[in-house]
């Protein structure tokens, strides 16, 4: 079957999916937890999950899926949970184009209502030319505008934007250059239409920034390493405009995506792969030098961590996912995790489930203080 995505770009599904990835919350692993597997579009890679709730209420769930991250033919998708449902629907295809690679969409819903998806498109693998493209729905992501460029070239993007206090939309993105990467605070005083970029200094190698408000009105700021060692912060006190030097905090980051947010009851948890090379947590994998000649960092267990004084320490962790004899045969990890606390009070968290699908998780908040820590 051939059907044409809101780009023009013709692309195949296929009948070869597992037949457990149909969507469909269960009981978890214990019996506070929900959990599903998404359907697919494509058996070959599922991954950078990123999650929304629209007004009506339901869960909408983007990420990229195709042949292989970077190839053309890796496109974005969006399934819906209907509010109340307990199915994921069928993921429809929202951004396709045969030449370009479209990866790492942020969905998220603005202040007054109306639904984003950002992606980025790119030739294949190189993400110097990378742009970052917007569409907008007025009706909870069933219709979508044109896209339109809202920056680039050579930026990425992985977490979702920040509403402040003053109006402002800060927008964590980050700059790829032949130098390497470095991070970036995208400021819109227009409700998304312009961006201000605010380098966030001496943070080469310290990508896909997640920010939270603190109790005091500054920001904290949580970065992932590319050198696979621990999990950096930065703060401002100006909201976003600039930043503190990164430095290195106690969690542990296997050059891994990660994800900061605060809750409603004012505690700040992280979500992250507790893994480090410090502790040489990695398996081979093919390099320039030959097959199984390069380190790459275990992306599991896959934990929260919580921290009550505004992210100075994180004394209670949990793993939400830990390997087993699945990840045995496809070491890809559980990774790229999304999480939402919708407004019921639930946390939703939506990861890569070894590169296969995206697997959904519910929970209370109770969980995570409760049970093995």
């Amino acid at each position: 079957m051939i059907f044409e995505d809101l780009d023009g770009a013709a692309v195949p599904t296929t009948t070869e999916l597992d037949p457990r990835f149909d969507g469909v919350l269960r009981p978890g692993a214990d019996d506070q937890r929900t959990e599903a597997l998404l359907p697919i579009l494509h058996p070959g890679d599922s991954h950078a999950a990123s999650l929304a709730e629209t007004a009506d209420g339901d869960l909408l769930c983007a990420w990229f899926n195709g042949p292989q991250e970077g190839d053309p033919g890796t496109n974005v998708v969006i399934s819906r949970l209907p509010a109340g449902g307990d199915r994921w629907q069928q993921p429809i295809l929202i951004a396709a184009d045969s030449e370009h690679s479209e990866q790492n969409p942020v969905i998220f819903t603005d202040p007054e209502g109306t639904v984003w998806l950002l992606h980025t498109s790119n030739t294949p693998h190189d993400r110097r030319d990378a742009i970052v493209y917007a569409r907008t729905s007025d009706d909870g992501g069933r219709s979508w505008s044109a896209r339109w460029a809202l920056m680039g070239p050579g930026v990425f993007l992985r977490n979702p934007p920040l509403f402040q206090p003053d109006g402002s939309w800060l927008l964590p993105v980050y700059r790829v250059t032949d130098q390497g990467e470095y991070s970036v605070a995208a400021i819109s005083t227009d409700h998304g239409q312009t961006w201000t970029e605010h380098v966030v200094d001496d943070s080469l190698g310290r990508v896909q920034l997640s920010v939270a408000p603190r109790t005091d009105g500054s920001l904290l700021g949580l970065l992932r390493s590319r050198d696979a060692d621990r999990i950096y912060a930065t703060g401002s006190d100006d909201l976003g405009r600039s930043w503190t030097r990164p430095v290195r905090t106690e969690l542990p980051n296997n050059n891994s995506a990660i994800q900061l947010l605060r809750l409603t009851d004012g505690r700040l948890v992280v979500i992250f792969n507790d893994a480090t090379l410090e502790r040489d947590q990695f398996r081979w994998v093919d390099g320039p030098d030959g097959p199984l000649t390069r380190k790459k960092p275990l992306r599991t267990p896959l934990t929260l961590a919580v921290s009550t004084d505004d992210g100075r320490t994180w004394p209670i962790r949990r793993n939400l996912q830990n390997a087993d004899l699945e990840h045995r045969d496809r070491p890809m990890g559980y990774s790229y995790p999304a999480l939402l606390q919708t407004r019921d009070g639930r946390l939703q968290a939506a990861y890569s489930m070894l590169r296969k699908t995206i697997k959904h998780v519910v929970f209370a908040p109770d969980w995570l203080t409760g049970g093995e820590v």
